[in-house]
This record gives structure tokens, sequence and C-alpha cells, in this order.
């Protein structure tokens, strides 16, 4: 695959049984402002082209082309600000919540695990190429629940697990419900029924506080060694303080006024937009219903507790 380094972005991906397509959109790396890759990819017209990765060449990526971080949450928890301020660093490149890591992995899952698996570490080694210096892929929510896999394709990188109370989480999934969760398409179905296989969740608080715990436990099953678990309240502080040195990224004085000031400001605002950021934590939790209480007590809480405590060990 031959690409014009820091131009030829992986906008788009998809697994065949030949082997990996990639959609490469000529946009450099100063371009990704926007809080979404996907939003970057709307915003800017550029020219586009397709590249084949064999079957037989999937997972074979060159040394040095892992992420230096990953990024997973439980939505809504401050990982957009977290990836948002990382940006400010000058040194570093972050995708946030590429389109083509959610197309190689939105279920129904019909690629064997090492696929998968071998195609992400392709993809990461596209990203890579058009970095041209360390990056962090900061996931969509929903990827946390196939966080094993990106472990598996990137063992030596460590991670981050985005937490944030669950009442806030849920009243704001149930407030503002993502496109994976809480439709009546086919792939909120088909979630649904990964978060409750068995399918005794019959009520929208029910569900959103099992995704939370999916969540949970999905990162509670990654090696503790490898990984920290971050605190909304602990924002934005922790950035400079911890995030940076478990992706062992160095912050001098200048990239942390720059992020600091960053934090001023609402991290998913259009990337033309000051909106300033407005603590929403006692509005989130008026808004919690009984009935939404009650879920998360039997099903997100004692998940969140399990994880805290693994991490404790």
């Amino acid at each position: 695959m031959h690409q014009r380094q820091g131009e030829s972005l992986p906008a788009h991906a998809a697994l065949h049984p030949a082997g990996l397509y990639l959609q490469l959109r000529d946009i450099g790396v100063t371009e990704l402002h926007d809080p979404f890759l996907k939003e970057t990819i709307a915003r800017c017209a550029a020219a586009e082209r397709y590249v084949q990765i064999a079957t037989a060449d999937l997972g074979r990526a060159p040394p040095g082309s892992a992420p230096a971080g990953l990024i997973f949450h439980v939505a809504r928890c401050g990982s957009t600000l977290v990836s948002q301020l990382l940006k400010q660093h000058g040194g570093l490149v972050v995708y946030a919540e590429p389109p083509s890591v959610n197309e190689i992995l939105r279920p129904p899952a019909t690629w064997p695990r090492e696929k998968l698996v071998a195609a992400l570490r392709s993809l990461g080694a596209a990203f890579a190429d058009h970095a041209g210096r360390p990056y962090v892929l900061k996931c969509t929510s929903w990827n946390t629940l196939y966080c094993e896999l990106f472990v598996e394709a990137f063992p030596r990188t460590p991670w981050i697990m985005c937490l944030r109370d669950p009442v806030d989480v849920c009243v704001s999934l149930l407030q503002r419900p993502p496109g994976w969760l809480l439709g009546a398409d086919e792939m909120s179905r088909r979630f649904a029924a990964i978060i409750d296989p068995q399918r005794h969740t019959a009520s929208n608080e029910g569900l959103v506080a099992r995704a939370y715990a999916a969540f949970c436990e999905a990162a509670g099953r990654l090696d503790p060694r490898a990984g920290q678990l971050v605190d909304y309240e602990s924002l934005p502080d922790a950035i400079w303080q911890r995030i940076a040195a478990q992706f062992s990224i160095g912050v001098d004085r200048a990239a942390r006024a720059r992020m600091a000031q960053a934090a001023t400001r609402y991290a998913k605002a259009p990337v033309a937009s000051a909106t300033p950021f407005m603590v929403d934590t006692v509005a989130k939790q008026a808004a919690a219903t009984p009935a939404l209480r009650a879920a998360i007590d039997i099903f997100a809480r004692p998940a969140l507790e399990r994880l805290r405590m693994r991490h404790e060990r």
C-alpha cells in the first residue's frame, strides 16, 4: 500500500474475503481539529482512492506502527475532552472515533477473531503512515465492547478507560441516544442483543444501565497493569498529570497552557465554535428517575465497582 505520508487518511474501510479495502482521502493531519473524525471527513473536500490489503498480508504491520495510546470509555464521560486536549500537544495526532474502525467492528461479527485483529493492526499501520508521528486512537463508546481485540492487535500499547458516575452517563444516553443505541433500526437491535443477550430488559432505563455495565465488564477483562481508569472529576488535570505519562507523551509548559485554555471550551462544539464548557452534573442527577436509579443499582454500579476493585489489587 503506497501512500503519501501525512495526506492519505484511511477514512473508510471494508473487510471482505479477499482482504481489507481502504478508502484513502487526501486530508492532512493539520485538519484534524473536529471533535470526531467523521466531521473532518465531511468538512474537507478531498481526492479519494482505494487500496486493498490482501488477506495474506493482513496484520503485517511494520515496527512502530501501533498507537501510542488507546482511549476506551463508557460514553458521555469526558473522553472527547481528553482527545481534544491531546490534540493541543503538537507532536501527537489523535484519531477520534474513526469511521474505518467502526466499519470493521460493527456487528454482526461475521469474521473470525484473528481476521478482525489482523485488520485492526493493518488499519493501525495506515494511521501511522498518515500521522508520521505518535498517534492515539480514541474509540467510539461501543468499541469498548471489543476492547480485547484492540489490545490483542496492539499488545504493547497502553490504554485508559474514561469513567463517569453511571447516573450522569445514563441520563445523557436517554436524553440524547447515540445512533447505535435505543433506535428502531437493525443496528440498535444487534447491540441490544449484545448488551442483553437473554432479552431480560424491556425498558430503556434498563438497557442503558446494562450498556454501562457491559462497558465496565469488557474493560475488566483487560490486564489492569497496562491501563488506567480516569474519572470525569479528575479532568482536565489528569490529561497532563497522568494520561500523557501513560502514553509516554511529554507535556511542556506551552502545551499544558494550550490544553488548559482548550478545556474552557465545550469539547464537542464545532471546530469554529467557542462554546464555553458548562458543568451539568447537578442537572443530570436531578433528571434521573427512580426507575433509572434502580436499574443502575442492579446493573451498572456493581459492574463499575468490580472494575475498580480489579484495578486496586
